[in-house]
Protein backbone atom coordinates (compact mmCIF):
# COMPACT_ATOMS: atom_id res chain seq x y z
CA UNK A 1 0.00 0.00 0.00
CA UNK A 2 1.64 3.29 -1.06
CA UNK A 3 2.52 5.80 1.44
CA UNK A 4 -0.35 8.54 1.61
CA UNK A 5 0.80 12.73 2.31
CA UNK A 6 -0.61 15.59 2.05
CA UNK A 7 0.65 19.33 2.24
CA UNK A 8 1.40 20.13 5.80
CA UNK A 9 2.66 23.56 5.17
CA UNK A 10 -0.92 24.64 3.76
CA UNK A 11 -2.65 23.49 6.63
CA UNK A 12 -4.85 25.96 7.95
CA UNK A 13 -6.45 23.76 10.74
CA UNK A 14 -3.55 24.73 12.95
CA UNK A 15 -3.05 28.23 13.72
CA UNK A 16 -5.06 31.27 14.35
CA UNK A 17 -3.71 35.02 14.11
CA UNK A 18 -5.44 38.11 15.16
CA UNK A 19 -3.62 40.32 12.95
CA UNK A 20 -6.18 42.43 10.73
CA UNK A 21 -4.85 41.31 7.46
CA UNK A 22 -6.02 37.99 8.10
CA UNK A 23 -9.21 39.25 9.05
CA UNK A 24 -10.88 38.68 5.74
CA UNK A 25 -9.53 35.20 6.15
CA UNK A 26 -10.90 34.53 9.74
CA UNK A 27 -7.99 34.59 11.16
CA UNK A 28 -6.62 31.39 10.01
CA UNK A 29 -3.06 31.08 8.78
CA UNK A 30 -1.52 28.72 6.81
CA UNK A 31 1.61 26.53 9.10
CA UNK A 32 3.89 27.76 6.07
CA UNK A 33 3.20 31.34 6.80
CA UNK A 34 3.82 31.05 10.38
CA UNK A 35 6.42 29.09 10.72
CA UNK A 36 8.64 29.07 7.77
CA UNK A 37 7.68 32.83 6.14
CA UNK A 38 7.83 34.93 9.75
CA UNK A 39 8.48 32.86 11.26
CA UNK A 40 6.52 33.90 14.45
CA UNK A 41 5.65 31.17 16.73
CA UNK A 42 5.90 30.72 19.52
CA UNK A 43 7.36 34.75 20.32
CA UNK A 44 4.66 36.36 18.06
CA UNK A 45 5.56 39.52 15.50
CA UNK A 46 6.17 43.17 16.90
CA UNK A 47 5.19 46.21 14.36
CA UNK A 48 4.84 49.72 15.45
CA UNK A 49 1.85 51.66 14.32
CA UNK A 50 2.54 54.96 13.47
CA UNK A 51 0.27 57.59 15.06
CA UNK A 52 -0.67 61.60 15.33
CA UNK A 53 -1.75 63.19 18.64
CA UNK A 54 -3.23 65.87 16.24
CA UNK A 55 -5.35 63.33 13.62
CA UNK A 56 -6.19 60.92 15.87
CA UNK A 57 -8.58 64.13 17.57
CA UNK A 58 -9.90 64.72 13.91
CA UNK A 59 -7.58 67.70 13.59
CA UNK A 60 -5.88 68.97 10.66
CA UNK A 61 -2.32 68.16 9.79
CA UNK A 62 -0.28 71.83 10.17
CA UNK A 63 1.80 70.75 7.04
CA UNK A 64 -1.44 69.67 5.32
CA UNK A 65 -1.15 66.16 5.90
CA UNK A 66 -3.66 63.39 5.73
CA UNK A 67 -2.05 60.22 7.00
CA UNK A 68 1.04 59.52 9.08
CA UNK A 69 4.12 58.63 6.86
CA UNK A 70 7.79 59.04 7.01
CA UNK A 71 7.94 62.44 7.19
CA UNK A 72 6.12 62.88 10.36
CA UNK A 73 8.80 61.05 12.32
CA UNK A 74 10.61 64.69 13.62
CA UNK A 75 7.35 66.44 14.26
CA UNK A 76 6.61 66.45 18.16
CA UNK A 77 2.77 65.28 18.04
CA UNK A 78 4.01 61.95 16.36
CA UNK A 79 4.18 58.56 18.33
CA UNK A 80 4.20 54.88 17.80
CA UNK A 81 2.42 52.39 19.37
CA UNK A 82 3.89 48.87 19.62
CA UNK A 83 1.93 45.86 18.53
CA UNK A 84 2.51 42.33 19.13
CA UNK A 85 0.19 39.76 17.52
CA UNK A 86 1.13 35.99 18.30
CA UNK A 87 -0.55 33.36 16.55
CA UNK A 88 -2.77 30.79 18.79
CA UNK A 89 -3.04 26.99 18.28
CA UNK A 90 -6.60 25.85 17.52
CA UNK A 91 -5.63 21.89 17.87
CA UNK A 92 -5.46 20.53 21.53
CA UNK A 93 -2.58 19.12 22.98
CA UNK A 94 -2.70 15.58 21.59
CA UNK A 95 -3.91 16.54 18.16
CA UNK A 96 -1.00 19.13 17.88
CA UNK A 97 1.68 16.88 18.89
CA UNK A 98 0.53 14.32 16.04
CA UNK A 99 0.93 17.21 13.48
CA UNK A 100 4.33 17.92 14.89
CA UNK A 101 4.83 13.96 13.81
CA UNK A 102 3.69 14.35 10.40
CA UNK A 103 4.91 17.90 9.68
CA UNK A 104 8.11 16.08 10.38
CA UNK A 105 7.55 13.13 7.81
CA UNK A 106 6.40 15.61 5.18
CA UNK A 107 9.64 17.42 6.15
CA UNK A 108 12.00 14.34 5.51
CA UNK A 109 9.79 13.55 2.08
CA UNK A 110 10.65 16.92 0.91
CA UNK A 111 14.38 16.81 1.75
CA UNK A 112 14.57 13.84 -0.03
CA UNK A 113 12.46 14.79 -3.52
CA UNK A 114 12.93 18.50 -4.02
CA UNK A 115 15.09 19.62 -6.59
CA UNK A 116 14.74 15.80 -8.19
CA UNK A 117 13.51 14.01 -11.31
CA UNK A 118 10.38 12.40 -10.02
CA UNK A 119 7.50 10.40 -12.10
CA UNK A 120 4.16 11.63 -11.94
CA UNK A 121 0.60 10.54 -12.36
CA UNK A 122 -2.97 12.39 -11.93
CA UNK A 123 -6.23 13.68 -13.39
CA UNK A 124 -5.68 17.28 -14.69
CA UNK A 125 -8.38 19.94 -12.52
CA UNK A 126 -7.27 22.87 -14.28
CA UNK A 127 -5.09 24.60 -16.83
CA UNK A 128 -4.88 28.72 -16.70
CA UNK A 129 -2.65 31.26 -17.73
CA UNK A 130 0.57 32.00 -15.59
CA UNK A 131 0.37 35.94 -15.44
CA UNK A 132 3.33 37.80 -15.20
CA UNK A 133 3.65 41.76 -13.86
CA UNK A 134 6.37 44.26 -13.77
CA UNK A 135 5.84 47.76 -12.74
CA UNK A 136 8.71 50.55 -13.25
CA UNK A 137 7.30 53.07 -10.61
CA UNK A 138 3.56 53.94 -12.11
CA UNK A 139 4.06 52.12 -14.92
CA UNK A 140 3.49 48.61 -15.65
CA UNK A 141 3.22 45.68 -17.91
CA UNK A 142 1.49 42.42 -18.15
CA UNK A 143 2.85 39.38 -19.43
CA UNK A 144 2.47 35.69 -19.63
CA UNK A 145 5.40 33.66 -19.68
CA UNK A 146 3.94 30.02 -19.17
CA UNK A 147 0.29 27.93 -17.78
CA UNK A 148 0.07 26.60 -14.84
CA UNK A 149 -1.89 23.33 -13.87
CA UNK A 150 -3.58 22.10 -11.34
CA UNK A 151 -4.09 18.67 -9.85
CA UNK A 152 -5.98 17.93 -6.63
CA UNK A 153 -3.77 14.52 -5.89
CA UNK A 154 -1.26 12.72 -7.63
CA UNK A 155 1.49 9.96 -7.07
CA UNK A 156 4.40 11.22 -7.03
CA UNK A 157 6.93 8.53 -7.59
CA UNK A 158 5.36 5.55 -5.07
CA UNK A 159 3.72 8.27 -2.36
CA UNK A 160 -0.11 9.23 -3.17
CA UNK A 161 -0.05 13.60 -2.53
CA UNK A 162 -3.27 13.89 -1.59
CA UNK A 163 -3.46 17.44 -1.84
CA UNK A 164 -3.10 20.17 -4.29
CA UNK A 165 0.00 19.94 -7.15
CA UNK A 166 0.60 22.05 -9.67
CA UNK A 167 3.00 21.92 -13.02
CA UNK A 168 4.38 25.13 -15.10
CA UNK A 169 4.68 24.73 -18.65
CA UNK A 170 5.96 26.77 -20.98
CA UNK A 171 3.70 28.18 -23.60
CA UNK A 172 5.15 26.44 -26.57
CA UNK A 173 4.90 23.14 -24.30
CA UNK A 174 0.71 24.07 -24.17
CA UNK A 175 0.76 24.62 -27.52
CA UNK A 176 2.15 21.44 -28.31
CA UNK A 177 0.43 19.04 -26.21
CA UNK A 178 -2.77 20.38 -25.25
CA UNK A 179 -2.68 19.83 -21.57
CA UNK A 180 -6.55 20.39 -20.63
CA UNK A 181 -8.52 19.45 -17.78
CA UNK A 182 -9.51 15.92 -16.95
CA UNK A 183 -6.96 14.40 -18.29
CA UNK A 184 -5.01 11.46 -17.11
CA UNK A 185 -1.48 12.42 -17.51
CA UNK A 186 1.81 10.47 -16.77
CA UNK A 187 5.12 12.20 -16.83
CA UNK A 188 8.47 13.37 -15.36
CA UNK A 189 9.40 16.79 -13.24
CA UNK A 190 11.47 18.40 -11.48
CA UNK A 191 10.05 18.93 -7.74
CA UNK A 192 10.57 22.61 -6.02
CA UNK A 193 8.31 24.14 -3.38
CA UNK A 194 6.93 27.61 -4.15
CA UNK A 195 6.26 29.16 -0.70
CA UNK A 196 5.15 25.92 0.99
CA UNK A 197 3.31 24.61 -2.56
CA UNK A 198 4.46 21.73 -4.29
CA UNK A 199 5.15 22.43 -7.91
CA UNK A 200 6.39 20.73 -10.45
CA UNK A 201 8.68 21.94 -13.52
CA UNK A 202 10.44 21.15 -16.30
CA UNK A 203 8.12 18.42 -17.93
CA UNK A 204 9.17 15.34 -19.91
CA UNK A 205 8.02 12.26 -20.95
CA UNK A 206 4.19 13.19 -21.29
CA UNK A 207 1.71 10.18 -22.24
CA UNK A 208 -1.36 10.70 -21.89
CA UNK A 209 -3.82 7.42 -20.69
CA UNK A 210 -6.90 9.01 -21.10
CA UNK A 211 -7.68 12.51 -22.84
CA UNK A 212 -10.80 14.38 -22.66
CA UNK A 213 -12.29 16.33 -25.33
CA UNK A 214 -12.15 19.79 -23.04
CA UNK A 215 -10.89 22.83 -24.96
CA UNK A 216 -7.02 23.69 -23.88
CA UNK A 217 -5.88 27.00 -23.55
CA UNK A 218 -4.51 28.56 -26.58
CA UNK A 219 -2.06 32.15 -26.47
CA UNK A 220 -4.53 33.89 -28.32
CA UNK A 221 -7.35 32.99 -25.85
CA UNK A 222 -4.34 34.05 -23.04
CA UNK A 223 -4.11 37.54 -24.44
CA UNK A 224 -7.95 37.99 -24.53
CA UNK A 225 -8.14 36.97 -20.85
CA UNK A 226 -5.66 39.75 -19.88
CA UNK A 227 -8.01 42.15 -20.56
CA UNK A 228 -11.23 40.73 -18.68
CA UNK A 229 -9.30 39.97 -15.60
CA UNK A 230 -9.12 41.13 -11.98
CA UNK A 231 -5.94 41.58 -9.79
CA UNK A 232 -6.61 40.21 -6.01
CA UNK A 233 -3.58 40.53 -3.60
CA UNK A 234 -3.74 37.35 -1.93
CA UNK A 235 -4.32 34.33 -2.77
CA UNK A 236 -6.87 32.47 -1.54
CA UNK A 237 -6.73 28.02 -1.65
CA UNK A 238 -9.77 27.94 -3.31
CA UNK A 239 -8.98 30.53 -5.79
CA UNK A 240 -5.56 29.18 -7.07
CA UNK A 241 -7.49 26.00 -7.36
CA UNK A 242 -10.68 27.73 -9.29
CA UNK A 243 -10.40 27.52 -13.47
CA UNK A 244 -11.05 30.92 -13.25
CA UNK A 245 -8.32 31.66 -10.65
CA UNK A 246 -4.46 32.56 -11.94
CA UNK A 247 -1.63 32.96 -10.42
CA UNK A 248 -0.11 36.32 -10.97
CA UNK A 249 3.87 36.50 -10.11
CA UNK A 250 4.34 40.75 -9.55
CA UNK A 251 7.94 42.29 -9.52
CA UNK A 252 9.01 45.62 -8.59
CA UNK A 253 11.77 47.04 -10.86
CA UNK A 254 13.45 49.27 -8.21
CA UNK A 255 17.29 49.99 -7.15
CA UNK A 256 16.85 47.51 -4.23
CA UNK A 257 16.13 43.38 -4.99
CA UNK A 258 12.89 43.05 -4.36
CA UNK A 259 10.85 40.03 -3.75
CA UNK A 260 8.49 38.69 -6.13
CA UNK A 261 5.20 38.75 -4.84
CA UNK A 262 2.42 36.41 -5.45
CA UNK A 263 -0.74 37.87 -6.18
CA UNK A 264 -3.80 35.96 -8.83
CA UNK A 265 -5.74 37.00 -11.55
CA UNK A 266 -9.57 36.45 -11.84
CA UNK A 267 -10.93 36.10 -15.13
CA UNK A 268 -14.42 36.66 -13.98
CA UNK A 269 -13.48 39.93 -12.78
CA UNK A 270 -14.31 39.24 -9.05
CA UNK A 271 -12.98 41.54 -6.95
CA UNK A 272 -13.78 40.27 -3.54
CA UNK A 273 -12.82 36.11 -3.47
CA UNK A 274 -15.87 36.01 -0.30
CA UNK A 275 -18.11 37.42 -2.64
CA UNK A 276 -17.53 35.02 -5.26
CA UNK A 277 -20.73 32.82 -6.28
CA UNK A 278 -19.26 31.46 -9.09
CA UNK A 279 -19.00 27.80 -8.17
CA UNK A 280 -22.25 27.87 -6.30
CA UNK A 281 -23.71 29.37 -9.25
CA UNK A 282 -22.40 26.49 -11.36
CA UNK A 283 -22.92 23.66 -9.44
CA UNK A 284 -26.90 25.07 -9.53
CA UNK A 285 -26.75 24.79 -13.18
CA UNK A 286 -25.32 21.27 -13.43
CA UNK A 287 -28.51 20.37 -10.97
CA UNK A 288 -30.62 22.29 -13.12
CA UNK A 289 -29.42 20.40 -16.15
CA UNK A 290 -29.06 16.70 -14.26
CA UNK A 291 -33.12 17.54 -13.26
CA UNK A 292 -34.33 18.49 -16.73
CA UNK A 293 -32.25 15.35 -18.30
CA UNK A 294 -33.76 12.94 -15.65
CA UNK A 295 -37.56 14.27 -16.63
CA UNK A 296 -36.86 14.31 -20.03
CA UNK A 297 -37.17 17.59 -21.06
CA UNK A 298 -34.93 20.16 -22.02
CA UNK A 299 -33.39 22.95 -19.94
Amino acid sequence: MPKVLINQYKRQDIFRCSHTAHFRFEKNVSVYHVLKEKKCFPEGCIYFLWKCRLLNKGNSCPKKYRHVGRDCFSCKNYFDEKINHQPEIILDKEAYEKFQIDLEEFEDWLEQNVGKWVEFSGIINSVQPHFKKVRYGSRESLSFPGFLISFREGYIDRTFFDDNIYLTVSRRTQQNLKFAKGDEVDFQARLRTDRGRIVLERVRYVEFPHKEKEESWTQSRALVAKSTGTEIDCQPEKCVMCENGCLLDVVEKTDKISPVKRHLFCLEGIENPEECLYHLVKRMKKEKELRYSSEGENP
